[in-house]
């Protein structure tokens, strides 16, 4: 999904920033963000978000952030990568927490950690 999608298909529910990671950040570019981590979510408008900024990614489109379902759940990171004229792309590390993808998890927490998005 391009930039351009992801911004018409944002969710018309209110998603907040509890640590005002945000406050240096575009607010449309915040709002693309939203959208493409929670584009799977059951109620996105109720996430939560923070420590969004820039990541280490070469291309300079790549965006990190911890993301939680709802109010009092447990927060997620995740590297979002926004490109104009492509499809945007997201790493969540929830989506690697199944029993048996160990591997898998292991190699997704080694790019969210070169990508700045864990310590």
């Amino acid at each position: 999904m391009t930039v351009l999608g992801l911004l018409m298909a944002a969710p018309a529910g209110a998603q907040t920033v509890v640590d005002g990671s945000d406050a240096s950040l575009d607010p449309s570019l915040v709002a693309t963000i939203q959208a493409l981590v929670t584009r799977g979510f059951a109620v996105p408008g109720a996430a939560e978000f923070r420590k969004l900024h820039l990541s280490k990614a070469r291309n300079g489109h790549g965006y990190c952030g911890e993301v939680a379902v709802a109010a009092g759940a447990d927060f997620v990171p995740f590297h979002a990568i926004l490109e104009e004229a492509g499809p945007s792309s997201l790493l969540l590390l929830s989506d690697y927490a199944k029993p048996g993808e160990a591997g898998d998890r292991e190699t997704a927490v080694r790019l969210l950690t070169n990508f700045g998005c864990l310590e």
